[in-house]
């Protein structure tokens, strides 16, 4: 670079003999001459970080601070704990709070249900290899790690519908390579685990950020209309294995629940009763809708059969020996170079799957008008994460991601607003680690009591997938995407006033916005049909990443695309936020070129 041209237009990190670090601010001056100046030396522009082609590419340069590169090796994680690390006691202390209470025994409810779903699938599928207490013993070890040692830890990980494909195609490729179960998927585990670990180490999560809001609320639309036609569907083909009777019964189960959970969670918005009595029924709504939809279960006992979730009575693993024993927990690896090869290959779609969907989850928890006050992390969930998938397989549990659409809803579950203002306002955020561990603590306790839980019917399972889903694209959830489709069918002179970056736009060329959109959530949705190739679907999503960056702005302007893809809050720009992360992360200099 030449040194005519070489300015200091910010802020220098310089190193001084003297001193391990200073910062030093001052006017634009030539490199070479402030350093004879200062007598100190100045790190090489190969070993700065300049603005790259990902910085350049961001629409908007909307890059969270959180995920800007350090340019070291484990600088996004090391920031992550440094940032997090003034919040060690309040992580607990922020947790002694009736919110605390309600958000995890929601969050339980929500994800409670679908794990013991997906794990039964997961047991026919197998043959008994793998089964629900694989499942909820991963939920409890994973989440409890992940609550207590990730600088995020409000994020819900668990096993996902997709992990659970994953499962079963391991399981038949294992058969059809003549390579045991358990060694394919302790290898698959090992790989999974040291990509993620790697993503998290060398700060390659920041590719995230080509994928703006057009991504974030397809993806999130996608997500949550799997879990409604998922309990829908869990209604519906219930008529084709037990008598109509009982399949009507538990159709009206879900209804009801469905029904109940929405009444209860709108309560705090009516004017009936005390407004505390409304906040509290309204923060227990879907746990308050199980125990109704439970206790008219058992007024039908006599004249109907009730199917019930069935739970295992043992911390024992699921899969009996051909002697009639358990196998033991710890499988380890094996399989030779077969397996080594084979698992290499099948790992990749599950890491592309991995890097989009947990950091989606954490992306969509943390965003500025969720208003959470103690930073946004994502380096150090991501290794747990990694930790998490490089282990646990190896004792026959399934992997493990941060899951859609629970990691938002569980941030809004913790939040108080001020209801009286119009959008509602963040009051306050209750941010802890103790919500998210008592979470998982309540799912091991699906192992320790089984008898309680087997007392909910699988109707009221099926009503919690749905209200899930619903809870995550209903109008005026945060969901652009979904307020725009409402628009659609809106006459123009009857449009709602709205305070939405692209509410000044005309109304054809949000109209045009929004059809794309559908056009992308039909495209997922049509990989949900192409048999194995299924799995591939996170291809689509990052096919749609060029789509955004190179082919929409020949139709739109850069005015509108940047009021139709806005956050709905400025960020500070990347010049702010390198200034910043230059002061907090003295290793790294940022020098720009003029």
């Amino acid at each position: 670079m030449d040194e005519r041209t070489s300015l200091l237009t910010a802020q220098t990190i310089v190193e001084n003999p003297v001193f391990e670090s200073q910062s030093v601010a001052i006017s634009a001056v030539p490199i070479s001459e402030f350093a004879s100046q200062q007598g100190v030396t100045v790190r090489s522009q190969s070993n700065a970080v300049p603005e790259t082609w990902l910085e350049r590419h961001v629409p908007g340069a909307d890059i969270p601070e959180a995920l800007l590169r350090t340019g070291t090796f484990c600088g996004g994680v090391i920031r992550d704990y440094r940032e997090r690390l003034p919040y060690t006691l309040s992580d607990f202390t922020d947790g002694v709070s009736w919110k605390t209470l309600s958000a995890a025994l929601f969050m339980f409810c929500a994800t409670f249900a679908s794990t013991v779903a997906l794990g039964d699938v997961a047991f026919r599928e197998t043959d008994g290899m793998v089964g629900i207490t694989e499942y909820l013993m991963l939920q409890g070890v994973s989440g409890v790690l992940h609550s207590l040692f990730s600088a995020c830890p409000l994020p819900i990980l668990r096993p996902t519908g997709p992990i659970t494909a994953f499962m079963i195609d391991l399981y038949q490729l294992s058969s059809y390579i003549g390579v045991g179960y358990y060694a394919l998927l302790s290898w698959v585990g090992f790989w999974v685990g040291l990509f993620l670990i790697l993503i998290a180490l060398f700060d390659l999560s920041v590719y995230i950020s080509l994928c703006t809001r057009f991504l974030h609320d397809i993806y999130a639309v996608f997500v949550c209309t799997i879990y409604i036609t998922d309990g829908l569907l869990g209604v519906s083909q219930r008529f084709h294995k037990v008598e109509w009777a009982q399949a009507f019964f538990a159709g009206y189960l879900a209804m009801f629940c469905i029904f109940f959970s929405l009444l209860f969670f709108y309560m705090d918005r009516s004017t009936i009763l005390k407004k505390a009595w409304r906040q509290t029924i309204s923060d227990y709504a879907v746990p308050l809708a199980v125990v109704i939809c439970v206790s008219i279960s058992y007024t039908a006992k006599s004249s109907v059969d009730v199917d019930r979730i069935e739970m295992p009575r043992n911390f024992a693993p699921t899969w009996e020996e051909d002697e009639g024993g358990r196998r033991g927990w710890y499988q380890g690896v094996g399989g030779g170079a077969t397996a080594i090869a084979v698992s290499l290959i099948a790992s990749i779609p599950i890491v592309a799957l991995f890097y989009i969907d947990h950091l989606f989850s954490c992306i969509l928890g943390q965003k500025p008008e969720l208003g959470l006050k103690k930073g946004e992390y994502y380096h150090s969930s991501m290794l747990i994460t990694g930790i998490c998938n490089l282990i646990l397989p190896s004792f026959g549990l399934p992997f493990v991601t941060a899951s859609l659409p629970h990691s938002p809803q569980f941030t809004k579950a913790l939040t108080d607003y001020d209801k009286t203002k119009t959008p509602w306002e963040v009051k306050k955020v209750h941010e802890s680690r103790v919500a998210p561990t008592l979470v998982y603590v309540l799912c091991f306790m699906g192992l320790v009591l089984p008898s309680v839980l087997e007392l909910c019917p699988e109707g009221v399972v099926n009503g919690i997938l749905t209200f899930v889903g619903l809870q995550g694209i209903l109008p005026g959830t945060g969901n652009q995407l979904i307020d725009r489709v409402v628009l659609l069918v809106t006459s123009p002179s009857e449009f709602p006033e709205s305070t939405a970056p692209y509410a000044k736009l005309p109304w054809h060329r949000i109209h045009l916005y929004t059809l794309v959109q559908l056009l992308c959530l039909g495209a997922c949705w049509g990989m949900r049909f192409t048999g194995p190739f299924s799995l591939a679907f996170p291809l689509v999503i990052v096919g749609f990443v060029p789509l955004r960056l190179y082919v929409l702005p020949r139709y739109f302007t850069a005015e509108e695309l940047e009021a139709l893809d806005s956050e709905g809050e400025t960020r500070e720009g990347i010049d702010g936020a390198k200034a910043k992360m230059a002061a907090t992360h003295p290793n790294v200099p940022h020098i720009s070129e003029v």
